[in-house]
């Protein structure tokens, strides 16, 4: 036996099982990843700087409900949002806000909704969705203020301050459009979406292989005995979020037939995955610091857990 397969051994996994995880994991997510791209390059070449300035609040705390009711109009998930952040910033538009959507729009906008709605639809269904938004939504405006209160130095990495490619994406600079191409904007944005979907790529793939690790390692029975728990529920769902990394248009299916765990602890599932999981780890450090994505980790698990536990306690 090699060392690798003494190891695979000792954490008790089956490499067919990561690899279908982690392929799983992947594709469910690099769609998403190039159609916020998509929309990425879009934003940058079509939707002018002076406009986006004109339509926010003038104040920090007015556009927070601003970045919230973006996420709930546009339909893309985390992975998607990730691309579109970094452009709206230096379209002018307060890191602030442009953090608070990329929060928002996985667990407001519709798919994610209507998603809840269908998984949960013998199981109060109204209730599980109004509950997703309302906790969703305290922790959400919760963050959007505390980011209003620091600076982008000490938020976005250096790449994001000055616009230039992340190191080791693979990516040229989109502006270099080729001279003899006849329509110059199209290869713009062509190179922008390609530029933009290499440069989060390998974050979204170290966090695919990590997750991977953890979920096909993971026993459903372990967190049986606990799943009923005031106290233990929501520490079980909150983690199973964390290492399932499971996209938030799809999350509400595989947790509803968890019979094991109770309502709190479903909604800490449902709640904490959108805003952040191991997956997201690494997607997040696409665009911010390392040590802002720790701060950013702990803060959501932590509202995640009291509000549950409170739900669960009355």
């Amino acid at each position: 036996m090699t060392g690798v397969d003494q190891w695979v051994g000792v954490l008790g996994l089956r490499i067919p099982d990561l690899l279908l995880s982690f392929l799983a994991i992947l594709l469910e997510g690099s769609p998403f990843l190039l159609l916020g791209s998509v929309f990425s390059g879009l934003v940058d070449l079509w939707l002018p700087s002076g406009l986006v300035q004109r339509w926010l609040p003038r104040s920090k705390w007015g556009g927070i409900p601003v970045g919230m009711a973006a996420g709930f109009m546009l339909p893309l998930c985390e992975c998607s949002a990730m691309p579109i952040v970094g452009r709206l910033i230096r379209k002018g538009v307060p890191l602030s806000v442009a953090l608070t959507y990329l929060l928002a729009s996985p667990l407001f906008n519709p798919l994610t909704l209507l998603s809840t709605y269908l998984a949960f639809r013998s199981q109060s269904p109204w209730q599980m969705v109004g509950l997703r938004v309302g906790f969703g939504a305290v922790i959400v405006a919760g963050l959007g203020w505390w980011i209003s209160r620091q600076s982008p130095e000490s938020i976005l990495r250096p790449e994001a301050l000055t616009g230039t490619p992340i190191a080791g994406a693979g990516g040229s600079d989109a502006a270099a459009a080729e001279p003899d191409f006849p329509y110059p904007s199209l290869s713009r944005f062509f190179g922008l979406v390609i530029r933009d979907f290499l440069s989060v790529l390998p974050f979204l793939v170290f966090g695919a292989a990590f997750a991977a690790a953890f979920s096909t390692s993971f026993h459903r029975s372990a967190i049986e005995p606990w799943g009923h728990s005031v106290f233990w529920g929501p520490v079980m769902g909150t983690g199973l979020s964390q290492l399932l990394c499971l996209c938030s248009t799809t999350d509400s299916f595989v947790i509803a037939a968890f019979g094991s765990l109770s309502v709190p602890a479903k909604l800490a599932f449902l709640v904490a995955g959108p805003l952040f999981d191991f997956k997201l780890f690494w997607l997040y450090q696409s665009l911010l610091q390392r040590k802002f994505v720790w701060a950013l980790w702990w803060r959501i698990l932590l509202a995640t857990l009291v509000l549950t536990w409170f739900y669960g306690w009355h």
